[in-house]
């Protein structure tokens, strides 16, 4: 359909060269929308590379509505660094954070993402900011998904192994084993907000 071309996931010369046509006569409030879907769109087929130059031009835009967009493509951008750059990961959800923190238009989970990152590294300045950033995103008191509570638990249980707290992490492992185990949070929408992923084999250092 006509309305969906910037969900196109063609990222050819020529599937580029229609995209920008097409943007170029689009209304200009709505290009850094259009921007970050089809970064989504060509980052669902593994040209990463092409998504962040998108991603990266959603940031530049200074359309009325780019704020809002540009920091649900900071998230996307942090993400797509997460795995093979995690300093660059660190850099985009740090100023996500710093520039929004009231967290709008975003997956409200930058906060348990940057902690990933920082449990990653296992330092043990980063595992204390890790720590303090997961204690900040639960005393938001917002409503939570079971997934998202899910993934939270995860990151503290591995915060809490390589920290040495097996009380921590066996609680924390008990809890997602109970979110991993519930149904559908709305009943017409059975695939929203449910634990997908198993629960990881928790590795705890025997007391001695």
């Amino acid at each position: 359909m006509a309305e969906d071309w910037f969900r196109s996931t063609d990222w050819s010369r020529e599937g580029a060269d229609e995209f920008e046509r097409r943007l170029a006569r689009a209304r200009p409030h709505n290009r850094a929308q259009y921007l970050r879907i089809k970064g989504l769109s060509v980052a669902a087929v593994g040209k990463v590379d092409a998504a962040r130059e998108l991603w990266v031009r959603v940031l530049d835009d200074q359309g009325p509505y780019a704020r809002g967009q540009g920091y649900a493509a900071l998230e996307h951008l942090a993400d797509s660094y997460a795995v093979g750059d995690p300093r660059q990961a660190e850099a985009f959800y740090r100023r996500l954070i710093s520039e929004n923190p009231t967290m709008n238009g975003t997956s409200f989970m930058q906060h348990v993402k940057l902690a990933e990152v920082l449990i990653a590294r296992g330092s043990n300045d980063a595992l204390e900011e890790a720590i303090e950033l997961l204690t900040q995103w639960m005393e938001t008191g917002s409503p939570r998904f079971p997934s998202e509570l899910f993934r939270w638990n995860l990151a503290l249980i591995a915060a809490a192994e390589a920290a040495g707290d097996e009380v921590v992490a066996r609680e924390a492992a008990q809890r997602a084993l109970q979110l991993a185990e519930q149904g559908p949070v709305f009943p017409r929408h059975p695939g929203v907000g449910v634990v997908l992923a198993g629960l990881p084999p928790v590795r705890l250092t025997p007391c001695l």
